[in-house]
């Protein structure tokens, strides 16, 4: 997995997320906090001039991130190939440092983003989410299943389960909780879907089958 810097990608996710509210999260309200003085007017040159000034403490971020991966890696990978039948280790993967806690992901090039100002552990927690994310996606495209609302709502759920089996909650040292507070409901009964032990591409086809119907 490559790991750097995207000044561009980072103006176009304000642009994006600046007035989105999705799920219950509020990612606008995110970088209000966090960027006070950025505007719709002047986010050019407001992120050209964060990227200038706080250039030394976005390189040694991007230093400590490479070590993020090299913690989560074996366990994740080693996880997602059990489950899903297949070894992901070798896809061409890039995560992008953000100055914006937004941690957007695309399906379609394998690429996401990492809040630079999460504290270690915590950019192991994004790693493992987003590349998991991409396992999954990939798995469920492989059975034919389409993109669909309830598609993306297990996807979120999925993680939550995924990523707290003992062996990748050890290596990433969080617990991963649900971000989107409106899935709260759904979580619990997917859980007990996942309970029964079906195999990958049952319990997904039985999940996705009881999202469509709430």
């Amino acid at each position: 997995m490559k790991i750097k810097l995207n000044k561009q990608l980072d103006k176009e996710v304000y642009s994006a997320f600046r007035e989105s509210v999705f799920g219950g999260a509020d990612f606008g309200k995110k970088i209000r906090d966090d960027h006070p003085g950025i505007t719709k007017e002047n986010h050019i040159e407001y992120i050209d001039t964060f990227y200038k000034t706080h250039e030394q403490e976005l390189l040694n971020t991007l230093e400590d991130t490479k070590k993020c991966f090299s913690e989560i890696k074996e366990a994740l990978f080693t996880e997602l190939s059990k489950y899903f039948g297949r070894d992901f280790s070798k896809e061409n993967y890039t995560c992008y440092l953000s100055i914006f806690d937004c941690n957007p992901r695309y399906i379609e090039t394998k690429t996401f983003q990492v809040y630079y100002k999460r504290p270690h552990h915590l950019r192991k927690e994004v790693i493992a989410h987003e590349l998991t994310h991409f396992a999954f996606y990939d798995f469920c495209y492989s059975i034919g299943i389409k993109d669909s609302k309830a598609l993306w709502e297990l996807s979120e759920i999925f993680n939550v389960i995924f990523l707290n089996l003992p062996s990748i909650h050890n290596a990433i040292g969080a617990e991963e909780l649900l971000f989107y507070p409106d899935l709260k409901e759904k979580l619990e009964a997917i859980k007990l879907i996942w309970e029964k032990q079906l195999g990958a591409k049952e319990f997904v086809m039985e999940s996705v089958k009881y999202l469509e119907s709430r």
